[in-house]
């Protein structure tokens, strides 16, 4: 990526911390903000008001099927951050940081930011490979450590 020092700056950025941290940071508050697509559907459908009083989704609480879609790819990125945050705080722990465990990281960040418009708009296969490429670089940062 030496010829393309913008895309290395992407996935390799000049950082103090450990890079499994850092991408693990912007992965958690990328994960903090997926409520605003469908927390700003349920506004402008029942009031901030009404809101506050009953928060919770419900059974059946979109109308728009790109609502539920945004409220699920939310629940997905905390399912996966599940996975993902342990290992990427293990790797600094246990010393297993390199190269390998860096680029997992990034792709992983740059992964599942793709995946949330991709899954909003329903595009099944592309949807589905980049959950995949996402749950890829977790096992490969988790071999490194274990490995």
């Amino acid at each position: 990526m030496d010829s393309l020092p913008w895309l290395s700056a992407l996935f390799t950025p000049d950082i103090s911390m450990p890079p499994e941290i850092y991408w693990l940071i912007l992965s958690a508050l990328l994960t903090a903000f997926l409520w605003l697509p469908y927390g700003g559907y349920r506004i402008a459908k029942i009031g901030f008001a009404r809101l506050l009083l009953d928060p919770l989704p419900g059974d059946d609480p979109f109308d728009a099927k790109w609502a539920h879609r945004a409220y699920r790819v939310h629940m997905n990125a905390l399912e996966t951050m599940a996975t993902f945050a342990p290992i990427a705080i293990a790797v600094p722990l246990t010393g297993a940081g390199n190269g390998i465990t860096a680029m997992a990281a990034s792709v992983y960040f740059w992964s599942r930011l793709v995946y949330i418009p991709i899954y909003i708009l329903n595009v099944p296969v592309l949807r589905t490979t980049l959950f995949l490429v996402a749950l890829i670089s977790i096992v490969v940062m988790a071999l490194q450590v274990i490995g």
